[in-house]
């Protein structure tokens, strides 16, 4: 009987410790579930900061992005206008040389054709004319003259006044540059002839022409720093402004020169001589359209 007693009140078969113990294992389990629930949310509210964080991040990527294309297409519209600008100022060569080095090496060829093409009574006219109607019609024949010159491959120089300047083989000396500006020059003519049959958008009249056409040797480059500005120089130039003066109205004169490249053609007609400055007397030839 005292074996079996001592048996009955063993720990190992003491069902309240045995309780006990697993309400102690389960209080701790239910506190490490607790703190591994808390840790899992700790995680997963960590996860969702890091979510936002990201896609705040992204947001503002995009935001960046939208922004940054913006910029550049507005870059390129301002790109653009600049070319616009450098090329109706000055060759495409010549501005594509500036825009890549930020100069323009001079440049001198042995053989280019230089014409000028002069209002007549241009002063007296403007005297006359209200600066709006002035600049409208400048408007009417300067850009007329751009887009014929441009079809024969020839470069406008610039405009002083009434004087319309512009040279055919100054860059790369194109043998056929004289024939090229003969008939950029017939074009610019039979423009000015046709405009004096339409009624004007002003109350006076269109006005008359003389053109010169030179060739020989030119030497051309860039000058100025904040004001670019294309020109060329030399003796050839002199003589064709020498030459667009002695030119009759409504008329095309050619120097010996331009008359030698162009070859013999019945509608070239001798004139005579005229004195150019530096240079002597100048045979010239009218070409008769």
């Amino acid at each position: 009987m005292a074996k079996d007693d001592k048996k009955l009140s063993s720990p190992v078969h003491d069902p309240a410790r045995q309780i006990r113990l697993l309400e102690k294992r389960l209080s701790k389990a239910n506190m490490r579930r607790t703190e591994l629930e808390h840790l899992m949310d700790t995680s997963h509210a960590f996860q969702r900061n890091i979510i936002n964080e990201i896609e705040a991040a992204r947001a503002e990527v995009e935001r960046k992005s939208h922004e940054l294309e913006a910029l550049n297409a507005s870059l390129q519209v301002e790109k653009a206008r600049t070319d616009q600008l450098l090329r109706s100022i000055m060759p495409e060569q010549v501005a594509e040389e500036l825009k890549t080095t930020g100069r323009v090496a001079p440049r001198r060829v042995e053989n280019a054709t230089v014409m000028f093409a002069d209002f007549v009574s241009f002063s007296t006219t403007t005297e006359r004319l209200d600066p709006v109607e002035l600049v409208g019609m400048l408007d009417h024949y300067y850009s007329a003259f751009d887009q014929i010159i441009a079809t024969h491959g020839v470069e406008k120089v610039k405009t002083i006044g009434d004087a319309y300047m512009c040279v055919a083989g100054a860059q790369n000396d194109e043998e056929d540059h004289a024939r090229r500006m003969l008939s950029a020059a017939r074009g610019i003519l039979m423009f000015v002839r046709e405009s004096r049959k339409v009624p004007t958008a002003t109350r006076h009249s269109a006005w008359d022409i003389r053109i010169g056409i030179n060739s020989g040797a030119v030497s051309s480059g860039v000058v100025g720093h904040d004001r670019l500005s294309y020109d060329i120089w030399g003796n050839t130039v002199n003589t064709a402004a020498r030459v667009v003066k002695a030119s009759a109205v409504n008329t095309i004169t050619l120097s010996e020169s331009t008359r030698f490249l162009v070859g013999n053609d019945p509608a070239i007609n001798a004139l005579g001589l005229v004195e150019a400055k530096g240079i002597g007397n100048v045979a010239i030839y009218r070409f008769a359209i």
